[in-house]
């Protein structure tokens, strides 16, 4: 059984790490074939990219501070147990929001 938990969390952890290269990583020297992006798409990538980072620090320091002021109560589900789902599920829908915006913006 341990056996199988750390199949599915190597195979969750490439699948991030596949995703994360091909359409989130920006020019960098490390990849087997160089991307060139222009000057636009860099712009557009790295502004989609500093909103969603801003986003998720907001939500983030929102979760601590509902913490720490003693607002959440004692619910036991699963959004208090395992809040990194929700800061994971929020991050897409931001990222996601973020370049329907920015792409509308640039076009």
């Amino acid at each position: 059984m341990i056996v199988l938990k750390w199949l599915i969390f190597i195979m969750i952890t490439l699948m991030m790490w596949t995703v994360y290269y091909k359409y989130i990583a920006i020019n960098t020297k490390e990849f087997k074939k160089e991307r060139q992006l222009d000057e636009r798409q860099l712009r557009i990538r790295l502004e989609i990219l500093s909103n969603t980072f801003g986003y998720m620090f907001l939500i983030i320091m929102s979760y601590i501070a509902i913490k720490l002021s003693g607002i959440s109560g004692h619910a036991h589900n699963i959004f208090t147990q395992y809040p990194e789902i929700f800061f994971v599920a929020i991050l897409f829908i931001v990222y996601a929001m973020n370049v329907l915006i920015v792409k509308k913006k640039y076009s």
